[in-house]
């Protein structure tokens, strides 16, 4: 519904799957830890004439957002870890109880120029996932309400930004 040209993003539906040859992250690549989710909220989004540095800076400040509004959602606390999404509720994963788990991937990048990032979160992990993957289990309606409130609060905060970057007076 916008293009607008201080960032945009894009939400949608559906599974996760990146294995070693299509993960950009360094790190998980040593860690053979993959994305898998048999069904996942995804926000797609990109901020032009951005550094590495502030794309990081604008991934750590959306993910931080993202949680609180999931936190409402799902009643449990959430903990943001650098760009993960760490519920702190027990749940069992092959038969084993755990205290906590994450529910989200997440990654950003420079190209060309544009910040470009990607938040997916775990509705239903699935088999495949890693045995910490939380599931949050959102209705069709949740999953509903959490794009359209991320959707929004993504423009207010870009528009609010922006604004800031306007008002100072330079001497």
């Amino acid at each position: 519904k916008r293009t607008l040209p201080i960032g945009n993003i894009i939400t949608f539906r559906g599974s996760m799957l990146v294995e070693a040859e299509g993960m950009i992250d360094h790190e998980d690549v040593l860690n053979n830890d993959y994305i898998y989710s048999d069904d996942a909220v995804n926000f797609l989004w990109e901020i032009p004439y951005m550094d590495a540095f502030g794309a990081v800076a604008y991934q750590r400040l959306l993910n931080t957002n993202i949680a609180n509004v999931l936190q409402s959602i799902i009643k449990a606390p959430i903990e943001v870890d650098g760009d993960d999404l760490i519920v702190h509720k027990e749940f069992t994963s092959g038969g084993i109880i755990q205290p906590k788990g994450k529910c989200s991937v997440s990654i950003t990048h420079v190209k060309d120029g544009a910040a470009l990032g990607h938040t997916g979160i775990n509705i239903r992990a699935g088999d495949k996932a890693p045995s910490f993957a939380y599931s949050t289990n959102l209705t069709d309606e949740e999953v509903k309400y959490f794009q359209d409130t991320i959707i929004e609060m993504f423009y207010a905060i870009n528009d609010d930004i922006f604004l800031a970057t306007t008002k100072i007076i330079s001497k």
